[in-house]
């Protein structure tokens, strides 16, 4: 029974962390940067099935801090698909238990 109590509670850990990454996925930019004519740069990415350009400039701050918030974003999206493997695991071994 020691056994099942802590998969319960890595369970419960594992639910908590997807929904923080989720929260953390959410307020991060989506898409990718292409840069145009002159070193103008456009974050690209889509929404309800539509394309869309949303300009960013030439500023490299601000271009280097939009492809930081999108690295960051793939990375989260590693972890959380982790996190979802782990979950399918955790639940075959609950059932397994039962």
């Amino acid at each position: 029974m020691l056994i099942g109590q802590i998969i319960k509670n890595e369970s419960e850990r594992n639910e908590q962390m997807i929904r923080e990454y989720e929260a953390l996925i959410s307020e991060l930019p989506k898409g990718s940067l292409i840069c145009r004519k002159n070193e103008y740069y456009y974050l690209k990415f889509r929404d309800k099935g539509k394309v869309f350009d949303q300009y960013v400039g030439k500023d490299s701050a601000v271009v280097e801090e939009i492809r930081q918030k999108l690295a960051l974003r793939r990375h989260y999206k590693e972890m959380l698909s982790a996190l979802k493997r782990e979950k399918k695991t955790i639940c075959r071994m609950l059932e397994g238990l039962t």
